[in-house]
Order: C-alpha cells, then structure tokens, then sequence
C-alpha cells in the first residue's frame, strides 16, 4: 500500500489528540520500562504519543507504507553479495543508479551481472553520475563496456555530462548523489558506492566503511519513484514507467522514502531530519562522513543536550584526500567549536581510525533510524538561507531498526573519543590523548585546520558554485509571466468594458 500526503488505511498512523487512537506498533514496541526502566509510564505514554504524532506529521514530506522488511548490510562484501544474488534471480528489471562506478574488479563483476541480465531480457538501466563513474567509460584493458552494455540491450544513461554541452543539465558542481539499485520487488540504498575501497576481501581494498540497505515490500515501489526522479532529471531521454506496488509483508515495519531535488526545489529530506532530531528526548546517534554540517543542522544538534538528551557522533578519522587530508583539517576546525560550545558528559564524539568511515545512518530515541546518502556538510545542504542544494540525495526513514543503533555502538568501541581541551590543559596533562591535542594547537596546525574549513565554507557558497543560476532563471521566467499577463489583459479589459457598454444600451440603462 503506497500513499502520500494522508495515512494508509488500517495504518495506525493518525493524530494523537485523541488518546483511544491506535499508535504505530513499533512505536509502542520501542517506549517500553524494558527499554526505559527508570521512565514512568506517564513519561512512556507522552513519549509514544508524541513520535506517532511526530511520524504523521512526516507523512507530507514522502511516500510511506506498512508492511516492509529492511536488512541493515554492513561492508562491501556482504553488500555486494546481496546485489549480485538478487541481480541473478531478477526476472522482470535492474535499474541501477550509483554516484561512482569505478573500473575495478568489483566493477566488472557489476558490469558482467548486468549484462547477463540484458541478454536475458530483462530491463536494465544504469544511471551513473558523469564525474563520479569517469573510469566507467573503458577499464584497464581497454574494454568500452558502456557500449557492451547497449549492444546487449541496456540503457546507459550519464547525469550531468560535461561534455557535449547540449547533454548538460547544470552547472558542473551539479552532481548525483544517490545509490539506488532496483531489482523486480527488492531495493538496496545508502551511502554505498560501486567501487574497490567499499569492499573487503572479497570485493575490495578494505579503504572505506560503509553500510547499506536491503528494503522488500510496498517502499520499493516508492524506491522506484526517485530513480524515475533521477532519469527525469538526467534530461528525460529514458523514461520508464511505474513499478507495480509489492505485496506487503507480516509482520513489517512503516518506512518512508525522502529526497532532495534542487531543480524542483525539494527540501523535504533535511525538514525531515531537522524536525527528527528536535524531537529527540533521549539520544541521537549520529554516524557521517565530512562532519561541517549547514547553519540549521548545527543549530538542531546544539539542542539536543540542553533537552537532557546524548548526542553522540560517530565520524571519520581516516582521510580519503590524498596528500593532504583537507577534510580531517577542516573537520577538527569545526570540532573545536562544537565540542567547546557543548557539554561534555551530553556529547561524545568518537573518530573511527580503522577505515575511512563512509557510512550515513541515524537513530532518534531507538524509535526513528534513517539511512541513505546524505553527507552532513555543506555540500548536500538546501537550508531555508541558501537557494540550492549542491547533491541529489536519497535518504529511506525506518522505525524502528535498531540494527543501525547497534553498529553505531559496536564501531563506537573500535573508535578514538575526542574532546575539547584547551592549550594549558593539553600543555600540562600526561595523558596520551591530551598530549595528541597538543599538535592541534600548535599555530601552524591551527592555521593550516583554518584555512581547510575555510575553503570548504567558500566552494560550498552558491555564488560559487553556479547552482544559483536556477533561482535567476525562476526569477526572470516569473518576471516575463507577469510582464505578459499584463500586456494580454489590458485588450481583455477594453473588450470587456466595450460589450458592457453595448449591453447597457440595449438594455435602455445607458445614460
């Protein structure tokens, strides 16, 4: 069942004013003395009351349904093993759209599985950001599988192309972001690429953590809405239709699917998560890569503690810029700021050292976990001051999964906690992490840290990045409207004024 903007029926989700109105049942599932012991049930049934109320507000943001079944899918590995499996037993379609498809070996075996189901006769579609999958074009031997893949009977479709100019559909920095894979009634999204360093020993270099998601049931019809989105705004020279509604599934859980689309100037995904961790009154656990997060997901973060609840970030202590780590620098600039303006015993905030840590999941009170594509950085943001957003995400609401909650804890023991000290403290202290803090305030570090989120803070301006190109364009088409609206309704008006003349006289009122 697949609605929007008004709840399923028999759904439970519906305005809590009336307190004999049935509640979702994982939210009654995650408010219970089991999971909070020292709440009282007073406490518990305003809590349940205001995430039901909470969710059904959401419900205008994006498609949403019942009955779903989603497997959290930790690393490359058991990642790609789904895909490939699934990709094998598909029998109608694969519609895949990634922001990287290398030329690596895991490449291949995507490029091999797709084009097996080509022949077969399925109806495959590979949509693939321009920037992101330039080695697509030909791997290392000199194989040109873009065209294999057409000869065998594939769509191949590249957003954004620079080059020729008639194919583009924006400014260069107008990119992608999504990872989307549709095969007949399962989906697979998150912050999951096709590439080498996602995978481990099977698939890949072991670069990049990363998590991903396997989604059955009616949200895969509403998966299936944002790749027609995407080949829409590709330049619409592949279409395809709408994909039947999959039966539901007992017992399942209530999802919602949201996206960000500058061009049709959609926010509702970071309303969403700006709404969502307002919300929270126990904990917000929070696992990103590229931690500078926009002025009013800042602000939203800052609040958490001074409702009483944790927030605790889980982010990348591994830099994937090679030689420099500009991100890390720029990062451990905006941490200073943060943990400084924060409590310590409300915020933690671990650096997970082992890999570069890829992954985008968020769980609110163990009632409300997302997972998708969504950076928290400048790039990916569509605030209420800036006029459009650099990325083209996806993000899928789920609650309640506590698998993310779950890896969000275990990777929080592998992972280094780091604070705000100041440079007496760190100059003095003979702890070990204290003593690392020492390099950060060393003038050089500090500047050069400076200077990394300062570069940040300019290429994400939209004076910089040519996206504001569409507010212009949508002001000048607004201006002509008016302008020609107004030349044709002077004439009317003549018209109108002649013929009530002429009635009038007719009548014998004229005077």
């Amino acid at each position: 069942m697949r609605t929007f903007g008004r709840p399923p029926p028999n759904s439970g989700l519906q305005p809590n004013s009336n307190p004999g109105v049935e509640r979702p049942r994982q939210v009654d599932e995650t408010f219970t003395h089991q999971n909070f012991p020292a709440a009282s049930e007073q406490t518990l049934q305003l809590r349940r009351q205001t995430w039901a109320s909470l969710l059904y507000r959401f419900q205008k943001y994006g498609h949403f349904s019942t009955g779903n079944r989603v497997q959290a899918l930790e690393g490359g590995d058991a990642c790609f093993k789904e895909m490939l499996e699934v990709i094998s037993l598909s029998q109608t379609r694969v519609w895949c759209e990634s922001y990287i498809f290398d030329n690596s070996r895991v490449a291949e075996i995507f490029f091999m599985a797709l084009r097996e189901a080509a022949t077969r006769g399925l109806d495959v579609v590979l949509l693939v950001d321009y920037i992101g999958a330039f080695a697509l074009r030909q791997d290392q031997r000199g194989k040109d599988w873009v065209q294999e893949l057409r000869r065998a009977g594939a769509e191949v479709v590249f957003f954004n192309p620079v080059l020729p100019a008639s194919l583009c559909v924006g400014p260069i920095s107008f990119r992608d972001h999504r990872k989307i894979m549709i095969c007949d009634d399962v989906g697979f999204c998150g912050g999951m690429n096709i590439q080498e360093e996602v995978g481990e020993e099977t698939f890949g270099t072991s670069r990049f953590y990363d998590v991903h998601a396997k989604l059955e049931g009616p949200c895969v019809a509403d998966l299936a809405e944002v790749f027609r989105d995407s080949l829409k705004e590709a330049g619409g020279h592949v279409h395809r239709n709408p994909i039947q509604v999959p039966e539901l599934l007992e017992p399942g859980v209530y999802v919602q699917i949201l996206q960000s689309n500058v061009r049709q100037r959609r926010r509702t995904l970071q309303k969403v998560m700006q709404k969502s961790i307002d919300a929270a009154s126990e904990s917000v656990l929070l696992t990103t890569a590229y931690f500078f997060p926009p002025t009013f997901l800042k602000a939203a973060l800052l609040r958490v503690p001074t409702r009483g609840a944790h927030l605790s970030l889980l982010l990348s202590g591994s830099s994937d810029f090679f030689p420099l780590p500009g991100d890390l620098l720029a990062q451990s600039h905006f941490l200073r700021s943060f943990l400084r303006d924060t409590p310590e015993d409300k915020v933690s905030v671990h650096l997970y050292e082992q890999r570069h840590m890829h992954a985008k999941h968020m769980c609110v009170d163990g009632v409300f976990s997302t997972i998708g594509s969504f950076n928290f950085d400048l790039y990916s943001d569509a605030g209420d001051n800036d006029r459009s957003a650099r990325r083209r995400s996806q993000w899928v609401s789920v609650g309640p999964v506590t698998s993310y909650m779950e890896l969000h804890l275990k990777r929080l023991k592998e992972s280094r906690r780091t604070l705000y000290i100041s440079a007496r403290v760190a100059a003095e202290s003979a702890c070990r992490l204290l003593r690392w803090m020492r390099i950060y305030h060393q003038p050089l570090v500090r500047a050069a840290c400076a200077v990394a989120f300062g570069l940040v803070r300019l290429s994400g301006r939209n004076v910089f990045d040519g996206l504001d190109c569409f507010q212009r364009k949508w002001l000048l088409r607004k201006a002509t409207l008016t302008f020609l609206l107004e030349e044709q309704s002077q004439p009317q008006l003549f018209w109108n004024k002649r013929l009530a003349l002429r009635n009038n006289r007719n009548n014998g009122t004229f005077r």
